[in-house]
């Protein structure tokens, strides 16, 4: 599971090197050095290992949330920067990918301009956690490390663009505190209007969604919102006309179905809440960010399905036993999820 890195190499003497050195043979030296007494250091101590301008452990960055202009009706500019599936991706508003192309730069230029050894992480800041400055497809982007795999390498989710991924530990910087201003910029997408065809979405369905989508403006239709979850459902368009729009192609590549969940009619008949699929909920996005799903992978979508779609878990609200000890987070996870959902009961 996630280990922290311990570097705790700093000797001190013993309290037998205060005898008179003169009454000890050689030998008897030789095998003393061997045995010298190893101190914690503490955090203050580690943080000495740290440039005085970044971060420190345990600080922490905002998060965008929904505003006024984030309302039902109104229209937005986005940019997708990342794709799970068609029901969970990631954005910036026009706006913010101007300010977080401009803040990469930034980055980029204070760790050209001479401070690139000196701030490179240390071994004690590679924690789950931890806010950094990470190097990624060519650019420097504000990251929090996930887990260590090990002392070389590490999962990282970027903060501005709801990406994870695996990096070595030497693509890693410490962060100017001057860098943690703005909040975290990725925004949460859903589209609407469309559902899957099986259980989860077909790989070619999210494949295809990712060609049309990722990297690209494009114009989003809210319809609706979850404040809590800082989730915006929208209706994605290449033209601000809406005449083509993302779902009509994902149907017409007969990759989705056509939903009516909101549609006035729908949404009177189940005493005016909205229908939602199970796996438009889960995985959650929370669980996406943390890494604890595996992403493009067809057996652990399988397994996934016979834990939400098992009546056990979606009517009784119990969470499952996993057999896999390395699925511990995950199971915690899914547990947390139906706490705080269980008074959401699906129509």
């Amino acid at each position: 599971m996630k280990k922290d890195i311990e570097t705790s190499d700093d000797k001190l003497d013993s309290a037998e090197a205060l005898l008179d050195e003169t009454e000890l043979s050689a030998e008897c030296r030789r095998i003393q050095s061997k045995y010298v007494l190893v101190l914690p250091k503490s955090e203050e101590v580690f943080n000495e290992d740290r440039p005085q301008e970044a971060n420190r452990l345990g600080a922490e960055l905002a998060v965008k949330t929904l505003s006024q202009e984030h309302t039902v009706g109104n229209k937005l500019r986005i940019k997708v920067t990342e794709v799970y599936s068609p029901f969970q991706f990631w954005f910036l508003e026009a706006k913010d990918a101007d300010l977080v192309t401009e803040m990469s730069h930034k980055i980029f230029n204070f760790h050209s301009d001479g401070h690139g050894l000196c701030w490179m992480l240390t071994p004690h800041f590679l924690k789950p956690g931890y806010i950094c400055a990470a190097f990624h497809q060519s650019a420097w982007k504000r990251a929090r490390i996930v887990s260590v795999i090990s002392a070389t390498e590490v999962s990282v989710y970027m903060l501005d663009y709801g990406q994870s991924v695996k990096l070595p530990a030497n693509q890693l910087n410490f962060l100017h505190k001057n860098f943690m201003q703005h909040p975290a910029m990725a925004m949460r997408g859903t589209l609407t209007d469309v559902y899957p065809l099986d259980f989860h979405w077909s790989a070619n369905a999210t494949n295809y969604f990712k060609l049309l989508v990722r990297g690209h403006y494009l114009y989003a239709d809210i319809k609706d919102t979850d404040i809590e979850d800082r989730t915006l459902f929208v209706n994605l368009c290449v033209t601000p006309d809406t005449q083509l729009s993302i779902s009509d192609q994902l149907i017409s590549g007969k990759l989705a179905g056509i939903s009516r969940n909101y549609s006035a009619k729908t949404i009177e008949s189940n005493n005016g809440r909205r229908v939602r699929y199970i796996r438009e909920r889960l995985p959650s996005f929370d669980m996406l960010e943390q890494q604890l799903i595996i992403a493009d992978c067809e057996k652990f979508e399988d397994m996934f399905d016979r834990i939400v779609y098992n009546s056990q878990f979606y009517k009784l609200f119990k969470a499952p036993k996993l057999t896999n000890p390395f699925r511990k987070d995950l199971e915690d996870a899914l547990a947390d999820w139906l706490e705080k959902h269980k008074h959401r009961r699906n129509p």
